[in-house]
């Protein structure tokens, strides 16, 4: 049985290993780190509404303000259109 030491040490080294592992690893591993670019028309009658934009800082991919912000937006604009807010 491992003392408390070497269990510590064990988990350590763990850690380094898959901090290298993720340091290489595609989007598709790790899954994108999208941060805000900026934002897109709504597409709503008025016109004067956006929602946001997110590009990923690794393979710069980006939503096209696909993203459930924008979809709470339009959802908001939608219901002011109809007249429900």
């Amino acid at each position: 049985m491992q003392n408390l030491a070497e269990q510590l040490e064990n988990a350590r080294a763990e850690v380094a290993r898959l901090e290298r592992i993720a340091a290489t690893a595609t989007c598709r591993e790790m899954g994108c780190d999208m941060q805000h670019a900026g934002g897109m028309n709504c597409g709503c009658d008025q016109g004067s509404c956006s929602v946001p934009v997110y590009v990923c800082t690794r393979c710069g991919d980006s939503d096209y303000g696909d993203n459930q912000e924008a979809l709470d937006k339009r959802t908001a604009c939608e219901r002011w259109t109809e007249g429900d807010l």
